[in-house]
């Protein structure tokens, strides 16, 4: 009796050691720098807001959160990256609309955001401005509309890449309006932006945070936003909503997901420094810059249903306008 009773102690202790131990590896998370894998190039607004958001998550969590950027191949190499890194909340990866696009544009993608990752957080997002050039012959939306209607060719948009927000809401825009458009592809913004100015487009979607200069400068003509309220930084430019084109509301959306089987302890200590980073008055100044909110953040059920949503917003645009991946 005095044995078993000594083997039944031996074993309670040898649980509650294991269960202490492992309360004090979850508990010393973070131990070492943590990473955002972005999946585009430096400089643009997905990478300014996930340095922003780094350094107030550094700050609440006690250690560096560095931005590593992966660009090219359209977000895919990236993603594909992210969804190979350990899953011990270390590597975060940015989720950006392009990610949705991916799932509906490209067949057999080496990864699934829904398989292959847990999401954290819906973070910002960032309406569209439809542009047209300050000399054209068209002012409101209505009046580009009705031109397009009577110009028996039609009229152009640009955009910057196939599968862009740029491409997509110019497809969308042509098909809710009912007009004849000619897509036509430039390798950038800076380009398209040139002969928009030029006259030689007659419309685009940019993000407002890229094209508010020229805006400002008179070389463009800003028709409308996407968003359901007015941008602050061009308080005088109706929304579609507003025009009555209620369900026009494209947006870039931006996020954070971490791969699949990352601790769930893990998770919410992520999602809960987050929260704190986009209360703090420096993250908002910094969204207000890029012309980016945060009035639809959430947890891991907002991302998850943003997600799903923009896939289902941009499949029957791909499918309708035989968009294929380059």
């Amino acid at each position: 009796m005095i044995q078993r009773k000594h083997l039944i102690q031996a074993a309670l202790l040898s649980l509650t050691l294991g269960m202490t131990g492992q309360a004090c590896a979850q508990g010393a998370f973070p131990s070492k720098p943590l990473r955002i894998i972005v999946t585009f190039g430096a400089g643009g607004s997905g990478d300014l807001l996930a340095r922003a958001l780094g350094q107030e998550l550094g700050e609440i969590l006690g250690q560096p959160v560095i931005v590593e950027n992966r660009a090219g191949g359209n977000a895919i190499p990236g993603t594909e990256y992210a969804a190979k890194a350990p899953a011990d909340g270390y590597t975060i990866l940015e989720y950006s609309s392009t990610l949705a696009v991916n799932m509906a544009l490209q067949p057999g993608l080496p990864y699934d955001l829904f398989r292959d990752f847990t999401p954290v957080a819906y973070t910002f997002e960032a309406p569209l401005v439809l542009l047209t050039p300050a000399t054209g012959p068209y002012q409101k939306v209505s009046e580009l509309v009705a031109f397009a209607k009577a110009n028996s060719k039609g009229v152009s948009f640009g955009h910057g890449g196939v599968g862009s927000m740029s491409h997509l809401s110019g497809e969308l825009f042509k098909r809710s309006m009912g007009i004849d458009a000619v897509s036509v592809a430039y390798k950038g913004n800076a380009p398209a932006m040139t002969d928009l100015i030029g006259g030689r487009l007659d419309y685009y979607f940019a993000t407002v945070s890229d094209v508010l200069p020229n805006i400002k400068a008179g070389r463009l003509h800003a028709l409308a936003v996407t968003s359901t309220q007015r941008d602050p930084t061009l308080p005088s430019v109706p929304t579609m909503v507003e025009l009555g084109y209620k369900d026009f509301t494209p947006t870039t959306s931006w996020g954070f997901l971490v791969p699949k089987n990352t601790p769930p302890v893990i998770v919410r200590q992520l999602q809960d420094g987050i929260a704190k980073a986009l209360g703090r008055p420096a993250m908002q100044e910094r969204l207000a810059a890029v012309g980016a909110n945060s009035r639809g953040a959430g947890g891991p059920d907002v991302l998850t249903a943003r997600m799903k949503s923009e896939i289902a917003r941009w499949e029957p645009v791909i499918k309708a306008a035989h968009i294929k991946p380059e």
